[in-house]
């Protein structure tokens, strides 16, 4: 199993104290062996700081060795195709091709009209996107004609560092958006949120099934899950990581899209967000809001995870808003000292410790 740390970049904090807090975080990660660090993207709110993943990445790039660098995720219906493949490629080559972009459609109402874009385009601009992109990566030479976008005679610069471009990994989260990726062979990214145990093992089977109809391996494709995480003893500690998760899924409901909001084929899976954050209360975020608890807690969750679902790469929500930045530092690097050495595998520990 591999494991990584997300950032939110939540306002809690001066925003200039809350970046480079970030970036010392990460710098730590790397060190203590992580294998990869995820940055979100969001706009126009204290929800989250960070309004250009790529941008932060070239200063991560110069600050770490060999964590890898990926985007939780960009919001594609956002960029411009053409400066976005030029600076995911421009990053690639600054990191020594260590970079990862998670990509989605958007979810906050409140982002696409401070971007004049209608949500009912969202995918339609995501498709074009990525179809941009890998032509830009790939081709000396090109031409695109799509509904939103017209291109002719094209080519950019720096190419990308990576053969083919900078991996891509797409968001999931409904059982459709399973199916629909593994039918493409698409790599997720998944950051499931009070989703019953055997509601996730029906959407990864989904996925699983649809890579194999489409003639792809499943082994050669990695199962990511994002997830709210501390690990400790002092239970004053995990009374305020249960504090700070609530706060959390609380703001959560205030940005997600209402009803009248949403895109038409997603308003039932955002009215069940809703619908349990209004019931959530301490007791049911320490118990079903992340993995919180003692080493041999949180390690028996992981194991979990791997063994019903195939998780083979774990990214830790540790930076959890509002809680005490001290608290989460001293959790990850519990993490890394006592839970990881339990979960790798002996060659994935022989490759670590060759680096």
């Amino acid at each position: 199993m591999k494991f990584g740390v997300m950032h939110l970049f939540p306002a809690d904090g001066e925003d200039r104290d809350v970046l480079l807090d970030t970036v010392d975080d990460i710098a730590l990660a790397d060190e203590l062996g992580f294998d990869s660090a995820w940055l979100a993207e969001h706009h126009f709110s204290r929800y989250g700081l960070l309004g250009n993943p790529l941008m932060l990445g070239a200063m991560l790039a110069e600050r770490t060795k060999r964590i890898t660098l990926g985007t939780a995720v960009l919001v594609l219906p956002f960029h411009d195709p053409i400066r976005l493949a030029e600076d995911a490629a421009l990053l690639d080559n600054l990191s020594g091709g260590r970079l990862q972009l998670g990509v989605g459609r958007g979810y906050q109402p409140k982002e696409f009209r401070g971007f004049g874009k209608n949500v009912e385009d969202n995918k339609e601009l995501y498709q074009e996107t990525l179809d941009i992109m890998q032509l830009a990566w790939n081709e000396e030479k090109w031409s695109y004609h799509g509904k939103h976008y017209d291109y002719d005679d094209m080519e950019i610069f720096p190419k990308p560092y990576t053969p083919g471009g900078p991996p891509v990994v797409h968001a999931c989260s409904s059982r459709e958006s399973y199916r629909a990726r593994g039918l493409r062979g698409d790599p997720i990214i998944s950051s499931p949120q009070f989703t019953p145990l055997s509601l996730m093992q029906k959407n990864f089977d989904s996925y699983k099934a649809a890579l194999g109809e489409s003639g792809h391996d499943i082994n050669d494709f990695e199962l990511p899950y994002m997830q709210q995480v501390w690990c400790g003893d002092d239970h004053r500690d995990l009374v305020a990581v249960s504090e700070a998760a609530l706060a959390y899924y609380k703001q959560v409901g205030q940005v997600i899209p209402g009803s009248g909001e949403a895109a038409e084929n997603e308003r039932q899976y955002y009215d069940a967000v809703r619908r349990n954050i209004d019931l959530l209360n301490l007791e049911r975020t320490l118990t079903h809001g992340g993995n919180f608890g003692s080493i041999d807690q949180v390690v028996d969750t992981l194991g979990t995870l791997e063994q019903e679902l195939g998780i083979t790469h774990y990214i830790g929500w540790f930076r959890i808003p509002v809680l005490d930045p001290k608290i989460a530092r001293s959790s990850m690097e519990r993490f890394a000292s006592e839970v990881i050495p339990q979960l790798r595998r002996p060659e994935r520990v022989s490759a670590t410790s060759s680096v």
